[in-house]
């Protein structure tokens, strides 16, 4: 069963960086889908073999023994260490080493959860010469644990759940608000800065669906009616900071719909000028984005320096726009989306330099581009991301500290994290349990089902674990909403629902999608393959 009804196989680039994309597999693709999952695998496998060594030769060694704190960069603070790197070295230790993620990866938390509550569970950084935590004033307080909050505990909870993660996101959002100090027509709110105000409106929109609690709701519109009772709001960066905003209420406005329709027919008209404006302010050319909008009365300015530049976040931008089509049930914006997809196999995108030679502007541009194409498939978007992704990403020692390997500062980290949501797109979320170096595992739809294909140079015994619709069974969503920092849904199975499964030319078996969340066991012979078709039970219902 599809997550999102987008059937894609694709294959990696050879040497010329063309990829080939089979949308809408049939019956009669069956030969095309198991070519495209040979190739995935190859692909997915190159990436996550070399997450394996990163994240056993670079990261683990970056846990202070002393604490049990992940001192990436060689401190603990929350808006950098904790918010940007320990996220990704979490979701790297889950994809490859569960072992690694239950053991010391877990104790990090632990850790930084003991050591470092400053205001009631709100947490400061640690100081690791002098034992103690720092004393930071309550805005740098609130931004730290803010930052700590949508990007390093949200991108955690979205691949765990309702486990410790989930936890002390809840304990430091109902703290924060506990001190809300800074007065509103609309109630107190933690803060002014925007970008705060964003990732405050992405967290609490989760916080309501996952526990049912109106207080984050509450909240939640306290920002929102902040910022849209200017029927003319409009936010000023395009980029790292302002997307936060944009992301923020179109999330919302998909909550809204599905629990306060009310609320999200007053919310819809204001988005969808404040969407229109970006456009007509904020647009370069193809469909990407300025740095920073234009004035109002002058939207073809030119402004100078970096402003004039291409924002890396153009695609964070437009997941809310798909939001709002959803909302809507209507294809306002997939032309436009689909055709600035389509746009990026142009040669002024190849290896575009988002933010000079630095790896996270490639990280966050391909990310972006990878969440919209979960949604709007377009072949050329996706030979793009996959060109990008190999050579600015997992094969550039030019964009890593190290060469082979990425470093752990959170630039690094971010190139990590695209990596990772890269290779699970050519698995169609499928994971191999526990991970070997030299395996490989693609995976392309064929009409309802998946063809898997699992190589290894030594003999590999294991489970292939599948996904789950972790937006409803997780975060609480009726629909799977696009956002940021997840890992976007590919191939999902019904817990509740059963499967046939071939494992080579074996006799077909039933099992039901709790059964393959839990794990399918497969062998693989030493420089072998294993192919592994899963398909729908058609008699179900008969």
């Amino acid at each position: 069963m599809r997550g999102n009804g987008i059937r894609i196989a694709r294959r990696w680039a050879l040497a010329a960086g063309v990829t080939l994309v089979i949308l809408n597999a049939t019956a009669s693709d069956d030969a095309t889908a198991w070519e495209g999952a040979e190739r995935s695998a190859e692909i997915a496998g190159h990436s996550l073999n070399k997450i394996h060594r990163w994240l056993h030769e670079v990261a683990l060694k970056k846990i202070d023994p002393k604490t049990g704190l992940y001192v990436a960069d060689g401190k603990w603070n929350y808006r950098d260490t904790a918010a940007d790197c320990m996220p990704f070295l979490t979701w790297a230790a889950w994809a490859v080493d569960l072992d690694a993620f239950n053991g010391p990866v877990r104790s990090a938390l632990h850790a930084e959860r003991a050591l470092c509550n400053r205001l009631d569970r709100i947490p400061a950084s640690y100081d690791l010469t002098k034992g103690e935590l720092t004393n930071p004033n309550k805005a740098d307080l609130v931004f730290e644990a803010s930052e700590y909050v949508k990007d390093g505990l949200i991108a955690m909870v979205e691949i765990t759940g309702r486990d410790e993660w989930f936890d002390r996101m809840r304990a430091i959002e109902d703290d924060l608000w506990k001190h809300a100090d800074i007065d509103t027509p609309f109630g107190k709110i933690v803060s002014t800065n925007v970008e705060v105000n964003g990732e405050q409106i992405q967290a609490l929109a989760r916080l309501h669906t996952m526990t049912g609690d109106p207080k984050y709701l509450d909240w939640a519109e306290r920002l929102a009616d902040y910022y849209l009772s200017n029927e003319n709001y409009t936010p000023e960066r395009l980029r790292d900071h302002g997307c936060e905003i944009i992301g923020g209420l179109g999330l919302l406005l998909g909550v809204e719909s599905e629990v306060n329709p009310a609320k999200a027919k007053q919310y819809a008209p204001r988005l969808r000028k404040m969407f229109d404006d970006v456009l007509k302010r904020g647009q370069i050319e193809d469909g990407m984005m300025y740095n920073v909008i234009r004035p109002a009365d002058n939207p073809s300015a030119k402004l100078g320096g970096w402003q004039d530049g291409m924002s890396d976040g153009w695609g964070y931008n437009y997941v809310s726009y798909i939001c709002y089509d959803m909302v809507m049930d209507q294809p306002v914006y997939r032309a436009h989306i689909v055709a600035t997809l389509d746009s990026l196999m142009k040669p002024k995108y190849q290896n575009y330099p988002w933010e000079g030679e630095s790896i996270d502007g490639y990280a966050d541009s391909i990310e972006g581009a990878l969440y919209l194409l979960n949604r709007y498939p377009s072949e050329k978007g996706l030979a793009w991301v996959d060109r990008e992704t190999r050579v600015n990403l997992v094969d550039h020692p030019k964009r890593k500290e190290h060469g082979e390997l990425w470093g752990t500062m959170k630039l690094q980290a971010n190139g990590v994290r695209t990596t990772l949501i890269h290779a699970l797109m050519h698995t169609q979320g499928v994971v191999a349990r526990p991970w070997l170096q030299g395996m490989e595992l693609g995976a392309a739809p064929v009409n309802d089902g998946l063809a898997i294909v699992v190589r290894s140079t030594e003999a590999y015994e294991g489970l292939l674990e599948f996904d789950i619709p972790r937006h409803r069974l997780y975060m609480g969503f009726k629909r799977d909403w696009p956002r940021m920092n997840t890992i976007p849904e590919w191939f999902v199975v019904e817990p509740e629902a059963s499967y046939t499964v071939t494992i080579d030319s074996g006799e077909a078996r039933i099992f039901t999608g709790q059964q393959l969340h839990t794990g399918l066991a497969v062998t693989v012979p030493a420089k072998g393959e294993t192919r592994v078709l899963i398909q729908p039970n058609d008699s179900e219902g008969k």
